[in-house]
């Protein structure tokens, strides 16, 4: 294995024992494994304890909208395991997929699956990878390639493999509440009416609040806000009848990370409706273990310098630090030297403040 490749799958297997929700880690599993096999974009699929697709995540946002169709004319039919070998369920029961689709080519090209999703996506190749914990599957790492690009090797194929077990681990492990997080979070805004009814909404904060409630948000319609963000709208009644008051303010931890809603007046009840509507600003900001090794690999950290480095941004001495890595102080002062040098840093605090304070992202 290449040097490139041992970082790409040493950052898998460390996201995957990280104890945070799937649903942040995912995203980073699947575009690792796009790099490391040279793909255009992937996708997962998850498995729930019935083996039944129970959400998904895409790099491409436009398979959403064609995903509706697709979902009741191809996926789980006959129609899907005569294009590729399996259907979904039978492929999470045997924890083994149609792994690659060139095995399958000649008769991919005349199935309705490729009429119907694989042409209107401009996907050519597709290369699977179920994540298997010994027993049965749990979903799926499935990457593309686009029209006149080449199929995927079984070389491909023997490169992601080993890492199912890892990403099984990280879906069905206990998730932990992580009691650090980023200084800087993504944050969006939903508009609501003061019922709790869903009037303006986005990507992004659908995806925070299904984060926070712990729900799946790619494959559900969310008409309203659940019942435990429902007080936040409630507290708007002084501020709607003009009595100075603060924000209604809401605050939520997981093993997403934090989480805080505040509530604004949006607009004057209407004479006819009797209902105001209410701009919910949401941020979501990320467990700190997850940024540093995310932005630690992106910076060029090996793994054990990303694994120091998340003991360094916590606090931990050097003594303490040699003492749960099992290695010498001098090691670590060592490690401590090249970090701050790969990361153009001079200090303890400013070493905190690079991966604390992460670029944050607004979308409106």
């Amino acid at each position: 294995m290449s040097s490139k490749h041992a970082g790409l799958t040493g950052h898998v297997r460390r996201l995957c024992s990280l104890g945070s929700d799937p649903h942040i880690i995912i995203p980073q599993v699947v575009e690792t494994f796009r790099t490391l096999v040279g793909a255009d974009w992937g996708m997962f699929f998850y498995a729930d304890a019935k083996y039944a697709l129970s959400e998904m995540f895409s790099e491409n946002e436009t398979i959403y909208s064609i995903m509706p169709l697709y979902m009741s004319e191809v996926h789980n039919t006959d129609k899907q395991a005569d294009a590729m070998g399996v259907d979904f369920s039978t492929a999470m029961r045997r924890g083994r997929g149609y792994e690659n689709s060139a095995r399958n080519d000649i008769v991919l090209l005349k199935s309705t699956m490729y009429n119907e999703l694989y042409r209107p996506m401009h996907i050519r190749h597709s290369l699977e990878m179920t994540a298997f914990d010994g027993k049965r599957g749990w979903g799926s790492v499935t990457l593309k390639r686009m029209p006149n690009s080449r199929p995927f090797s079984e070389r491909d194929l023997a490169d992601i493999r080993p890492l199912s077990r890892h990403i099984a681990h990280a879906l069905t492990s206990p998730k932990a509440r992580h009691p650090d997080h980023i200084d800087a979070g993504r944050s969006s805004v939903i508009v609501v009416d003061d019922t709790g009814k869903i009037i303006l909404q986005n990507n992004e904060g659908m995806r925070i609040l299904a984060l926070a409630s712990g729900e799946p948000a790619s494959l559900n319609t969310h008409a309203r806000l659940p019942d435990w963000l429902m007080p936040l709208v409630a507290n708007l009644n002084g501020i709607w009848r003009d009595r100075s008051a603060a924000p209604s303010r809401q605050e939520r931890f997981n093993a997403a990370g934090r989480f805080t809603f505040k509530a604004y007046p949006f607009d004057r009840a209407e004479p006819l409706t009797d209902h105001m509507s209410i701009a919910i600003y949401a941020e979501h900001f990320a467990p700190l273990a997850l940024e540093i090794e995310t932005r630690g690999f992106r910076l060029g950290l090996s793994e054990r310098q990303r694994q120091l480095c998340t003991q360094l941004v916590l606090g931990r001495s050097h003594g303490d630090i040699a003492q749960s890595l099992g290695i010498r102080e001098s090691t670590v002062i060592d490690h401590v030297r090249k970090i701050y040098g790969k990361l153009d840093v001079h200090s303890l605090a400013q070493l905190q403040r690079c991966f604390r304070d992460a670029g944050s992202t607004t979308i409106n």
